[in-house]
């Protein structure tokens, strides 16, 4: 009995030390994910994966290209698509795998103008807003780098 409540300890010891481990392996950046749960895509962002894009296309083929992204992944969904007239905006959520909180992204697209002659552009700003908890350990800034690799048809890194 007292070998069997020994190795339960170090069973339990494990399973903290690699759920710490795993927490402190996700925080990017220590003044801000225990203190802020949301982001958005900003020019002045030092990170330039946290900058709005410029993209070829106009706004519904890039809403389009969202909304085929979304639908390959299992954790994220649409919910409101104002795409059709302008502003276009997109909601999005995305569900966390353990414990289902739910973080909101809303996602907006502008024309941007061109030379005559050349093919449409958009610029695309997004944020992404945890519903519940004061910090995000780092998730939002994610959530938006894994929907601008989304869009680019890039790898999340």
């Amino acid at each position: 009995m007292r070998q069997k409540r020994k190795m339960w300890s170090y069973v339990a010891i494990t399973i903290g030390v690699a759920v710490t481990g795993r927490l402190v392996w996700m925080i990017d950046d220590w003044s801000r994910d225990w203190s802020t749960n949301h982001a958005h895509l900003s020019m002045t962002n030092p990170d330039p994966a946290l900058r709005p894009l410029d993209v070829d296309g106009d706004t519904r083929t890039i809403a389009e290209r969202i909304q085929n992204w979304v639908d390959d992944q299992t954790a994220w969904q649409i919910v409101l698509d104002e795409s059709a007239a302008p502003p276009q905006r997109l909601h999005l959520t995305r569900t966390t795998p353990v414990f289902r909180f739910v973080d909101d992204i809303w996602v907006e697209l502008t024309p941007q103008e061109v030379a005559a002659g050349e093919p449409p552009r958009t610029r695309v700003d997004a944020a992404s807003q945890s519903r519940v908890g004061k910090g995000d350990l780092g998730q939002n800034p994610r959530n938006l780098k894994a929907l601008r690799a989304g869009i680019l048809g890039e790898a999340v890194r």
